[in-house]
């Protein structure tokens, strides 16, 4: 071979070397920014149960902490100031609306605890009810009927419950990859 032919050999070998190399460029970049723009939508998901968590949460406290004063007049046999039960009603309301963004937003075990909260408020709220009628009639309170403690706890300890699912969800690493 000739040093003509060996530069010819030598520029076909750049030349390919320079098509491979912008060829793996191109490809690496491509992957590069579908990976980017996977993570940005998994954060941005992220955040977007995490809000709707927080909002679910938020609800809760605020109606927990008109069931508190409930309950610490309810043990000294105070009643409540006018207008209680409409707030109630409305706080009632506030964590529906926050339970639906729970179930649109997911994942399933998280709008299923969310929902396990509602459905406790709402067995605490029928207890109050049953309870204040009774009373009311000078009828005592019946022993199958759950008292206001026991639905109390049933409460925190479905708040606990969505808390842990829901800040399980938020760290799963597949829920952080899904598009």
């Amino acid at each position: 071979m000739n040093a003509g032919e060996i530069a010819l050999v030598g520029a076909v070998a750049g030349i390919v070397a320079s098509i491979v190399g912008a060829g793996g460029a191109v490809v690496a970049a491509r992957l590069t920014g579908r990976y980017q723009s996977r993570s940005q939508h998994a954060h941005w998901r992220r955040q977007v149960r995490r809000d709707a968590y927080a909002a679910f949460l938020d609800s809760v406290a605020q109606f927990n902490e008109l069931r508190r004063s409930y309950r610490e007049l309810a043990l000294l046999g105070q009643t409540m100031p006018e207008g209680t039960a409409d707030r109630l009603r409305g706080l009632i309301r506030g964590i529906e609306k926050a339970l639906f963004l729970v179930e649109l937003e997911g994942p399933a075990e998280v709008a299923a605890q969310a929902d396990t909260v509602m459905r406790s408020i709402a067995d605490w709220q029928a207890s109050v009810i049953v309870s204040e009628l009774r009373a009311a009639r000078g009828v005592p309170p019946r022993s199958d009927v759950p008292s206001s403690d026991a639905m109390h706890r049933q409460v925190n300890q479905s708040v606990m419950a969505f808390k842990v699912v829901a800040r399980a969800a938020l760290d799963a690493p597949e829920t952080v990859g899904q598009v």
